[in-house]
């Protein structure tokens, strides 16, 4: 019992190099994480969307073709990008974008009436609005930027350049992701 296991370099080892249990001081965002998941593991299958299935490469291409495309439009930091998408690759990918771009995005939900929709719009002063050729009718009273994420994807890969080098959003951690609208008691969102 009084004769060591362990030389004291040995004894170093175990106790001070392989115990470094720190993380790192930055902290990793979603679409960060998703991206070091997609380069990892490129080819394995990210989500399913009805009969098709969506590889990490797919989804990391086209949502970083969006985060461009959204870039161009004075997306960024602290801007609101309206997202009214149906359950679909489109929600996906278009949270990965805007959040790629710096941007935070605010859920609307399709089923609302549309005078609700357009209050949420206005109120949250968003001035980029991402959805789906079937539900634009409902959002005919908004007058910003539309982006359809189904019709109009040939000319969001063209000018957001899909394939391209993706390039960094500059927001921090500190920067809003999201504003979700709820109910008070008044009524009001």
């Amino acid at each position: 019992w009084e004769l060591p296991l362990l030389s004291e370099a040995e004894s170093r080892q175990v106790m001070m190099e392989w115990n470094q249990t720190a993380k790192p001081d930055e902290p990793i965002q979603s679409h960060e994480m998703f991206e070091r998941q997609a380069l990892s593991r490129p080819e394995s299958v990210a989500l399913i969307d009805g009969e098709r299935q969506w590889s990490y490469l797919e989804l990391n291409r086209r949502s970083d073709a969006l985060a461009n495309h959204l870039r161009g439009l004075g997306v960024g930091p602290e801007t609101l990008v309206g997202l009214c998408v149906g359950r679909s690759v489109e929600m996906a990918i278009g949270l990965l974008g805007v959040l790629r771009a710096g941007g935070a995005y605010l859920p609307l939900d399709a089923g609302y009436p549309a005078p609700r929709l357009a209050y949420l719009l206005g109120e949250g002063a968003v001035g980029v609005l991402l959805t789906q050729s079937h539900l634009r009718e409902k959002l005919s009273g908004y007058h910003g930027e539309i982006v359809c994420l189904d019709a109009d994807w040939e000319r969001v890969e063209q000018i957001g350049g899909a394939g391209d080098e993706p390039r960094r959003s500059g927001a921090s951690p500190e920067n809003t992701a999201y504003v979700i609208y709820t109910s008070g008691s008044t009524g009001e969102p």
